[in-house]
């Protein structure tokens, strides 16, 4: 090949380069503003359920990051077994004019007024409404639960000590039953259209659904029966 057209060759090749590239610096690049806005958006909705009191935190997208501006509205979802609650990530996907996904970080706060002790508190103590108080905490980090009413809690027996400014969760009390043990209760058995109600002693504790022992305190005579309620069971 003759020098002045391989000369011509790289010419033309050097400025079909240049011009690509100029080409590609010109497209735009999505905003970031505008994914966190997406985040954002999809974790108030589908994760905090619209609770305005929900704090979402979105991690700062790296500014070295260029992703080609979208012509249609980017799609937010959850990653398969991803968190709802405390630290979580959210998928932003375009799909137009040149697909692309990234995955965003971001940390969400539920924080409401929960059940917390006043003073601490002793194993086997019941508690009382002068022992507990409402205290603003973040729930997502109240992995074993929590209370968001008093009346929930007073009267109840404390399994463990529990700590001044601590919160009340379902694991700290001791679990209530319907029907306790020695209690007086109705048992009801139906044949048919026709329904007989005797008085009973339970011999189990049981709370609804449960197969307990009972006595017919006036056969004496023992039998198994379903909790239906405070104080009644049912003979199946």
């Amino acid at each position: 090949m003759h020098p002045k057209t391989v000369i011509r060759s790289l010419l033309a090749l050097l400025l079909l380069t240049a011009a690509a590239s100029v080409a590609a610096g010109n497209e735009e690049s999505h905003p970031h503003t505008a994914i966190i806005a997406a985040v954002k958006a999809y974790l108030l909705q589908t994760v905090a359920d619209g609770n305005s009191q929900a704090k979402i935190e979105v991690t700062p997208l790296d500014h070295r990051l260029k992703l080609r501006q979208c012509d249609t509205p980017l799609q937010a979802f959850s990653p398969p077994g991803g968190s709802k609650m405390g630290r979580t990530s959210v998928g932003i996907r375009c799909e137009n004019p040149a697909p692309w996904s990234i995955y965003v970080s971001a940390r969400v706060a539920l924080e409401i007024p929960v059940v917390s002790a006043i003073r601490d508190l002793a194993r086997g103590q019941a508690i009382t409404r002068a022992d507990v108080t409402l205290k603003t905490m973040d729930t997502t980090r109240l992995l074993r639960g929590y209370y968001d009413s008093i009346d929930e809690v007073v009267g109840r027996t404390l399994k463990r000590r529990l700590t001044r400014g601590k919160a009340v969760t379902p694991s700290l009390l001791v679990v209530q039953k319907t029907i306790k043990r020695g209690e007086q209760v109705t048992i009801v058995a139906a044949t048919g259209t026709i329904e007989v109600r005797m008085q009973g002693k339970a011999m189990n504790n049981g709370n609804p659904g449960d197969l307990i022992p009972v006595v017919n305190v006036k056969s004496k005579k023992k039998l198994q029966a379903r909790v239906v309620s405070e104080g009644l069971v049912r003979v199946d």
